[in-house]
């Protein structure tokens, strides 16, 4: 047997107090005067000695009354493992506070059954200990190890957070965390739900170096539906164009859902109405038509009613509307009648120069620039393509029959695009298409092998120059290239090697012409998301502006953020980390600029399938690391004590006690009703 708290021994020392009131007794006796004492004497002498008997079987029973409460409160235990008792340990304690432990059970919320379970741990080990506490959020006043009291606040803090942690990112931390005790032995406790999501199918087995505890707690069982994700079908909005939008839902409950309604909130007003049925764990796609009525940014969500879970009830998104997408184009003799025609459409606000009447402000203000047949492009124009096409413009060379080697060396140069060498005069055709090049995205439903392509009697070889971001999107009978596309800066060049002249090529009047010149149009490299989900989404991408000033994120007034930024490669990066916890519309803004973006939760915690007892129970028996704990509150503590320190014998010791307590008062009652009798005999 051994004590683990030695110290009360001292408390021995109150034993001096009975022995001290036994040799001493101060009682009064009183004086009775008899006129012959002789038969007295030998009565007086006979009850001397049971009184003194009695006397010390009380003093015994008091001494070993006080004994044994001593050795309780100096709670004696057995083990077998002595040094798990005097080593001081490591306890890691994770909560899990993801949106799924919002939910209850009979007892109440997940959360605040977490927050108890996690108490008990701190009350079942040594202040000797050390702790460290975990949850979702990886707060960094977590990250280190505390004692008793702080972990304790810790506990008392946490809340239900947006953020969803994989189990092995929290093994992951808890590792690095403990590296300054190397040889400490430390045990992991997870207090979760254990939902599959987050606890991979091997979890169990990421570190096997500690003993890790499972404390799983588990809601009622429910259903779910879930706004799974959604997306415009269009990069492009035009004021007055039709949008479709496309969503998914999945039904995670057993029964089939039928005629739930969804909306569409557009700047704060229904746009769109429709209603959706599910079969149960199945997963549907649907679609909302609405039209774009304001240009700007439009702040959207497309929404249902489900009160089970409500968090993913919405889907925040935002997308900008622009009145046209301008096409610039700039010619040297005659303007091309094709392209004037092809760009006439609504989509469309069109404008040609010659290249002497140009004027340069105009280029950055366009979505699409072709240079059509320019023999001599001055060094100015090359400069300012050169940052339109930088800064995200697309840009469209056709080259002339007669061009200046020199100055489109310069313009290849200053564009990271192959030069043109030669002039060709061959009858040759178009022989390969690259259908999967963004540019032909839904053009085509099936290509077959008979398919008339154009041909090309005039063309420019290219400098066989190895490009990163060279596409090829048409290809000769000669493997040469006819169209190809290349990335400068955060824009698009699509290189033709033939002009557009009837004696050199008849693409601008094949069918491809207008699919292809359409969607250089319309096409934008700086397409963004229309929204971002949190944890997932670490960094946001913008374009690099001249503005140097603080980039900020605010929402409503409420929140106010200064995220840390870089700039690389003319592209600027807004790290959010963990700065963001609530799903809706936020604005990034340097004070010149602002713009919105959307965050929604991650959809993992929407998954409600969990790790049943029995699967744990399994892992558990498998396993000599893994312990699974079923126990609650005070039982639950107390297993963990006896884990920790072996078998305590404190409430035995106890026991004995109150059992010596009652005997000293039965002993006691007894004594004093046989004086009486003896009195009243006399």
């Amino acid at each position: 047997m051994r004590l683990l708290e030695p110290y009360f021994l001292y408390a021995f020392l109150a034993l001096v107090i009975p022995i001290i009131i036994h040799l001493f007794s101060f009682q009064k006796h009183k004086i009775v005067h008899f006129s012959n004492v002789a038969f007295l004497k030998q009565i007086l002498q006979k009850k001397n000695n049971i009184t003194k008997l009695q006397k010390l079987l009380l003093l015994l029973t008091r001494l070993l009354l006080i004994s044994l409460i001593i050795v309780a409160f100096c709670e004696p235990y057995i083990t077998k493992n002595e040094e798990s008792i005097k080593n001081k340990k490591i306890i890691g304690i994770y909560i899990d506070n993801s949106f799924s432990m919002n939910a209850e059970n009979e007892k109440g919320r997940l959360i605040d059954q977490a927050k108890n379970y996690a108490r008990n741990v701190l009350n079942a080990h040594n202040e000797s200990d050390e702790f460290i506490y975990l949850s979702n959020e990886l707060q960094g006043k977590h990250q280190r190890i505390l004692d008793y009291n702080k972990c304790l606040e810790a506990i008392d803090q946490t809340s239900i957070e947006a953020t969803v942690l994989e189990i092995t990112s929290v093994v992951n931390r808890w590792n690095t965390l403990k590296q300054s005790q190397i040889n400490t032995n430390s045990e992991l406790f997870i207090i979760s739900d254990f939902q599959k999501t987050s606890f991979e199918e091997e979890f169990h087995l990421i570190d096997k170096s500690f003993t890790t505890h499972l404390i799983p707690i588990n809601s009622y069982p429910k259903g779910n539906i879930v706004l799974d994700t959604c997306f415009l079908e269009s990069p492009n909005h035009i004021l007055g164009g039709q949008e479709w939008l496309n969503f998914y839902m999945t039904n995670r409950s057993n029964e089939d859902l039928e005629n739930l309604t969804v909306k569409l909130i557009i700047n704060g007003k229904q746009k769109a109405l429709s209603t959706i049925s599910i079969k149960a764990q199945e997963t549907s796609s649907s679609k909302l038509s609405f039209n774009n009525h304001s240009i700007g940014t439009q702040e959207a969500f497309i929404e249902i009613k489900d009160p089970i879970i409500p968090f993913d009830n919405k889907l925040f998104f935002n997308f900008n509307v622009k009145v046209s997408n301008k096409v610039l184009c700039i010619y040297e003799e005659n303007e091309n009648k094709y392209l004037s025609t092809l760009f006439q459409d609504n989509v469309f606000e069109y404008l040609s120069y010659k290249v002497e009447m140009l004027d340069l402000s105009k280029l950055n203000q366009q979505n699409l620039i072709i240079l059509d047949g320019i023999t001599h492009p001055t060094s100015g124009l090359i400069n300012q393509l050169k940052l339109y096409t930088e800064n995200g413009g697309n840009l469209l060379i056709i080259p002339s029959d007669s061009i200046h080697k020199e100055a489109y060396k310069d313009l290849s140069l200053k564009l990271n695009i192959p030069e043109y060498l030669e002039y060709h005069s061959r009858n040759l055709k178009v022989a390969k298409l690259n259908t999967n090049h963004s540019i032909f995205k839904d053009v085509f439903e099936k290509q077959t092998k008979d398919t008339n392509l154009p041909d090309v009697n005039q063309y420019y070889s290219i400098k066989n120059t190895n490009f990163n971001s060279e596409e090829q999107i048409m290809l000769l009978n000669t493997n040469e290239p006819f169209i190809s596309s290349y990335i400068n800066g955060l824009g698009s060049i699509y290189l033709l090697c033939s002009p557009l002249k009837k004696k050199a090529t008849n693409l601008e009047k094949h069918a491809l012409f207008v699919p292809l010149l359409h969607n250089m149009g319309i096409k934008n490299i700086l397409q963004e998301d229309i929204y971002y989900t949190l944890g997932n989404t670490k960094v946001i991408e913008i374009q690099n502006q001249s503005n140097i000033k603080q980039w900020r994120i605010q929402k409503e007034g409420t929140i106010d953020l200064l995220p840390e930024v870089k700039t690389i490669n003319q592209k600027i990066y807004i790290n959010l980390q963990e700065l963001i916890q609530e799903d809706g519309f936020y604005t990034l803004t340097n004070e010149d600029q602002n713009k919105i973006i959307s965050f929604n939760y991650n959809r993992l915690e929407s998954n409600l399938a969990t790790w049943e007892i029995e699967e744990l129970e399994k892992i558990n028996n498998q396993h000599n690391h893994i312990k699974l704990w079923k126990k609650e509150g005070l039982q639950f503590e107390k297993s963990l004590k006896e884990n920790r320190y072996g078998l305590h014998l404190w409430h035995i010791f106890i026991l004995f006690s109150l059992i010596l307590l009652i005997i000293e008062s039965l002993l006691l009652k007894k004594w004093k009703n046989k004086a009486h009798l003896e009195l009243d005999t006399k």
